[in-house]
């Protein structure tokens, strides 16, 4: 199987590439924008496992929730590729991938808790591979209540949120397997439907709806 993930709903831009038994995860330091790192990582990343991006079978891209410009200038990308190249998308959402890096080989409910900056959280609740709570943005005292009534559980959480809640961060190049295994179960989309989750209003929508 041969494809790309591209990710960049977080701080760090990370890109996977799939070229039958080679593959190559590249993930920055967070330190370029998304809309500078993106491409050349794409180009390294084709290189590495001797990919023709014209070969790819599909591109998978993070749709959200997570930076509202990143998320466009992935997903935005993602579509500019499966447009030009005929090609499917598989979509993955931050807090399904946080579980997946987490649970890997471990069969218990795990809950995410990924930055989403000015004192909120984005949480989900998964129990293998089922979704049990939907991706929502929460204040941190919401998410000790959602964390107290998820129960018994282990916590995913980026660099932020692992430092906040004093737990292990995960992390990982979980989207290359994942992304294979949703294109195996036939969970793809066209281009024109690979839309970016978001699930609370970006900055400049909540300056406006307080004037």
């Amino acid at each position: 199987m041969r494809y790309l993930c591209i990710d960049t709903s977080g701080s760090r831009t990370s890109v996977g590439a799939v070229n039958g038994n080679k593959r190559a995860y590249l993930s920055d330091d967070g330190f370029v924008k998304a809309s500078r790192a993106l491409m050349p990582m794409i180009d390294s990343a084709l290189k590495q496992v001797e990919l023709n991006i014209a070969d790819a079978d599909f591109v998978s891209v993070v749709i959200g929730p997570g930076s509202f410009t990143g998320i466009r200038i992935g997903v935005s990308a993602a579509r500019a590729l499966a447009y030009a190249l005929n090609k499917p998308v598989v979509s993955v959402n931050s807090c399904e991938l946080a579980a997946y890096n987490s649970r890997k080989a471990k069969d218990k409910k795990v809950l995410t808790a990924l930055d989403a900056g000015n004192g909120f959280v984005f949480s989900a609740l998964y129990d293998g591979e089922k979704e049990i709570e939907a991706p929502r943005c929460l204040t941190l005292a919401e998410f000790e209540t959602f964390r107290q009534a998820a129960g018994e559980c282990e916590i995913a959480a980026d660099a932020k949120m692992s430092e906040i809640l004093s737990v292990p961060q995960t992390g990982g190049d979980g989207i290359i397997d994942l992304s294979e295994i949703k294109f195996e179960r036939g969970e793809t989309l066209p281009f024109q439907k690979a839309d970016a989750m978001y699930v609370r209003l970006s900055q400049a929508e909540r300056t406006a709806a307080w004037k």
